[in-house]
Parts: C-alpha cells; structure tokens; sequence
C-alpha cells in the first residue's frame, strides 16, 4: 500500500478511531460471544427423499423436447417400443421383441450429463471433498406408476456396464414401488423399463432416491446440502464452476460464481465439513484458474467457454470485483500467501482509466469485443453498487458518486444483502446510506408482501429476488431471467405479469437467514417437506398453479452456481455469525481493510455488530 493511501485513510481523526475501536471489537468478539459456535451433528441419521424425476415437461420455447432431470443429469429413451413424453408422466410400451421378449424403458444420469462420465458414489453422495462424517448414503429407488402391465425393472449402470438391477410384476393401475439393497460404490445411471409381450407398458410419473444422512439442524443441512451442489459444478481442470449442473464443464461457466464457490468453501471448512487441505487445494484451484484467465483491462469475463469469454458476453467489471475480493477473502483465511498474492495482484490489475466511463463512474465493462465501454455505470444504491466502488477503493483508495438514495431500483432481493456475504454491513456508509434501517425494512417488506396470500402466507414463504421462471416452457428466451423485486423504485414484480401466478425465488431465504432466522428456517422446512430441496436437487424458482387449492407447484430445479453461491454464503453467514472466516479475512488483509474503513461512514464502522450480537 503506497504512504498516500495510508495517509489518506488515516486522514481524519474519527476515520482513525473508527479503525481502532472496529478492529479491537472484532478481535475481542471470540472472547466475548458465544452464540455462535462450530455447530455439531446430532446424533443419528434421518432419511430425505429425492425427486430424480417427476417429468414436467419444460422445454425452452421453440425445442421440442426437455432433456433434463430434476437433477440437474439428461435423459433418454431405450429399447425396443415406444417411450411418450406426457407433460407430468412417461408411458413406455412394448413394441418388438427380441426373442421371447421385449423390453423399453428410460435412462437418467446420476451425476450431470451423462457422457462426462462422472459418477455418484452411492455411499458418499456429496462430492469426496465433503468429510465422511457428513457424507449421505443411497438406500432406495422408488418408482410412482399410473398404470402397467407386464414386468417392471430398474437397473444401475457404472460405465455402460450393469451392477445392479431388480424387478417386479406391474399389477396394474397405482402402485408405489420401492427397490432397497443398493450396491455401493459408483454409478453413472438409472434405468427403468418395462419388460415383457408386445403391447406391455408402464406409465410412470414419478421417480424418487431415499437417502439416509446424518441428522443435522436445518440450517446446517441448508448451507451443506447447497454447498455440495455448487461444489459438484467445479470443474477441478480448469477452477471454474460450469454455470449451471446440467451444461457440461467448460459449455458455459461462471467466473462470479466460482468466487463465491471458493469464499463458501472457507466457511465449510469452519464449519468442519471440509477439511482444510481440501479446502485449501479447492480455493487454490479456483485462484489458479481465474488469475489465469485472459482480461480486458483487467476485466474477466462474466462467463467463460472452454477457458475464453463466452460469445455474447460480456467482460463485467463486477462480476471479476466479486470474483476477486472472494479469492482474496479465501486465500487470507486459510493463509495461502501465493494465492493472496495473485488475487491481490488481479485486483490491482484492473486498468481503471478504461473502466471508469466519461464522468469518472465504474461502468458494467466491455462488450465482448473488449473495444466497446458497456453503456450502464454503478451509481445506484444497492450492494452491487456497493461492491464495485469497494474493489474500486481497495485498488486505488477512492470511490465514485452514488447519486440515488435507498430503495434499490426493482427491490431484487439479492441486491439488499449480496455486499454482506463478504464483509459486516456497516451501520452508515461513506455516502450516508443507512445500511442497517435499510435491510430490516426490505426484509420487513419480502417477508410480509405475501402475507394474504391464501398459498404462500400459511407456511410463511417469502422471497422475490432475481432467478429463472418456475417454467421456462411459457416465456420466450430472453425472458427466463427475470429480477423479480419488491419495496424498490419500481412496482413490485412478483412474476404475475410473466406468469399468470405469483412466485418464490428461494435463494433469497438463505440470504436472509441472517436477518429473521426464525422466518427463514420455517420456510426452508416446508421447501425440504415438499422435496423441493434435497441433497441432490435445488428449487431456483416455484409458483402454485391452483390458487387457492393450493396444491399444484409448479417449479424450476435449476442447480445454477449463481443462486446456489447466495444461498449457500446466506446460510453460512448466519451460521458463523460474528465469527464468520470472511469477515476476519476482510479484517486480516489490508488492503481489503483499508478499502472497507473507505466504504464507511468515519462514526459508524464500530458499530456494525450491533445487529448480529443481537440474534
């Protein structure tokens, strides 16, 4: 850090008594609170049912066909007959015989698609990175039928090869059938099918995965269950997490969300759910993959295919600041100096005379291009905003205008708390934004806005932030992704206008947990009831479809990083609470130190612990 930057920080006699008394609280806070602890399992095991698949059809607009699984894994058909694809079951039916008998049925990836050939061990069914402590194991398959005659068979697969398989006769009309006495080891595949005379057939609308885990609190199993979705994403090639599970690595990857993958991992490893060698060669993997990347002034692209940007998108200036300032975080806390080093160095890297557009504001980046200045600036409130000017601080020791005041423009819920993931909110910023009134008011309108509502208001469900629609299949392409908001500039977007029925966007819940724990649990419970969520599957987005029957969901199982990175981060903050590692990381690196005492208002920083002590 050069003497100017020092002294320019240093300059004003509150600024510098602020840093004294911020830095003495959170050095003192280990001594002095003991809410929060390293949590422990509870004793025993419980058993969750994953959804693998419950065939809802829903293709983009324009393709005939979906090809994935609520697993974020493709599908297909095989044998000799048919296979229909209804809009909630699949009929597969005899046609031809080999011999004395025929047979069709349907194949389902286990683990992504299925041509990578990654397995699922079925006694550890997290990634191997998980400690076995908290690793959980397949017990059964279950299929729901409609109807069938002839025999039903389940089979699975390790590199086209069988290990597995058994069968029963279909007796027709509904009947649940389960299948124990797993095989350990790795899989690659299920297959169902029907066996039998021409003309024998299954209906099937429904296939479920028990697993037996150990029995912990809920929010311990939402920031693990989360965490080992978005870490099965990482491509440990190249250190960058594919997008979303059901694109193969290196299709289309996500640079921000492989920063919060790597800040995540610090947090399991607190945690104990991942040890710190592990966690260690996770971040320095992340850390060796983005620093290598190539740039555009400095800027990394927001998503990469087979290691170069992505056509048709673009070199985003906050995207590589998060990417960044999780690396450092990450790198500080597990104390990997060669990775604060190349994170730091990245950062410093960022050629601002070209990103700062024509009024000396942080603009959005470059076209793909990397000639063409991206149109938007960051000058509005939210923590988007927040984040750029920090990385913008931390580089350079200045910052640039916010020229609106609180709310957020489209009241996006994850533009409220997304700054907060990495570092304490202060009370007060620099620009005089009451951060800490801020958040409790725009939690206060996500947690009551659906409060009448005859579906979302009895389970206490909340939370609109931006995500892909429950169903893809009803909007064109370019309307998948949409900011759903409330309490911002804007009137509320609770998906009616797109969807015809109000949704959730429940990495939001996660993200508040630190806020209302209380409403936040609650409405992750009803999410694990209704299997929404589970060990092996993730609910971007979901809408009832029958108000106010209230028993139709509609519902979007996208394991995308992005959102699975917020909700982990949201669930890890408030499980570390004032000790989470990122927050001393922040502390401990000071260059991210001296650029928070920037961001803050000179009579406010000691105060930003105020809230969290009082949970």
């Amino acid at each position: 850090m050069s003497p100017r930057r020092f002294f320019t920080v240093l300059a004003s006699p509150f600024l510098a008594l602020a840093i004294v008394l911020s830095l003495i609280q959170f050095l003192a806070s280990d001594l002095v609170v003991a809410e929060t602890a390293v949590p422990q399992t509870t004793q025993g095991n419980i058993t969750t049912t994953v959804i693998i698949d419950d065939f809802s059809a829903q293709p983009i607009m324009g393709d005939p066909f979906w090809y994935y699984s609520r697993i974020g894994s493709d599908r297909g058909e095989f044998g000799l007959g048919t296979v229909v694809w209804g809009s909630t079951s699949v009929t597969a039916t005899v046609t031809q015989l080999d011999g004395i008998e025929g047979w069709v049925g349907v194949w389902t990836g286990l683990n992504h698609v299925l041509n990578e050939e990654i397995p699922l061990d079925l006694t550890a069914v997290f990634p191997s990175q998980i400690d076995a402590s908290y690793q959980g194991e397949a017990t059964a398959i279950r299929l729901h039928i409609i109807d069938g005659q002839g025999t039903l068979a389940v089979e699975l697969q390790e590199d086209g090869t069988k290990v597995w398989d058994d069968e029963i006769a279909l007796s027709g009309g509904n009947q649940t059938i389960a299948f124990g006495n797993l095989p350990d080891g790795n899989v690659h595949n299920l297959n169902w099918l029907v066996k039998g005379n021409i003309g024998d057939f299954v209906v099937v609308d429904r296939v479920e995965m028990d697993i037996s885990l150990p029995n912990l609190p809920l929010p311990e199993r939402a920031f693990l269950w989360s965490y080992a979705m978005l870490l099965s994403n990482l491509d440990v090639d190249s250190g960058i997490v594919r997008d979303r599970a059901n694109f193969p690595e290196g299709d289309f990857d996500n640079v921000s969300a492989s920063g919060l993958l790597a800040a995540a991992t610090v947090q399991a490893e607190y945690l104990g759910m991942v040890s710190e060698p592990d966690a260690s060669d996770i971040v320095t993997k992340i850390t060796d993959g983005l620093t290598g990347l190539d740039d555009c002034s400095g800027l990394w692209p927001h998503f990469t295919k087979n290691g170069v940007i992505s056509p048709d998108t673009e070199w985003s200036s906050v995207d590589t600041i998060i990417a960044q300032i999780a690396l450092i975080e990450a790198n500080q806390a597990l104390q990997l100096n060669a990775g604060i080093t190349k994170s730091e160095n990245a950062l410093n890297s960022i050629l601002w005379t070209d990103v700062l557009s024509d009024n000396g504001q942080i603009s959005h980046g470059f076209e793909t291009n990397c000639v063409t200045q991206k149109n938007n600036v960051w000058n509005d409130f939210g923590g988007e905003t927040w984040l750029a000017n920090y990385g913008y601080a931390a580089a350079t020791g200045n910052v640039t205008a916010v020229e609106t005041r609180p709310p957020t423009h489209n009241g996006s819920g994850f533009i409220d708390e997304i700054a907060w993931l990495f570092v304490p909110a202060p009370y007060r910023d620099r620009w005089d934004m009451n951060w800490h009134d801020y958040r409790f008011t725009a939690v206060y309108s996500q947690t009551t806005y659906y409060e009448n509502n005859d579906c979302y208001a009895p389970p206490g469900l909340f939370g609109l932030s931006a995500a892909e629609v429950p169903d893809p299949s009803i909007v064109s392409p370019g309307a998948i992704y949409i900011p759903f908001g409330i309490g911002g500039v804007i009137s509320p977007d609770d998906g009616t206008a797109a969807m015809g029925h109000p949704v959730i966007t429940p990495h939001y819940i996660g993200m508040a947990a630190p806020l209302v724990p209380e409403q936040a649990i609650a409405a992750w419970k009803w999410l694990e009831d209704e299997h929404l969520f589970s060990p092996l599957s993730n609910v971007e987005s979901f809408m009832f479809i029958d108000e106010p029957t209230c028993s139709q969901i509609e519902w979007n199982s996208l394991r995308g990083s992005w959102n699975l990175g917020l909700q982990t981060l949201g669930w890890g903050s408030y499980l570390t609470g004032r000790n989470n590692p990122l927050y001393k990381a922040m502390w401990q690196n000071e260059m991210l130190r001296q650029a928070y005492q920037i961001m803050c208002s000179p009579t406010a920083c000691h105060a930003i612990f105020l809230p969290i002590a009082t949970r």
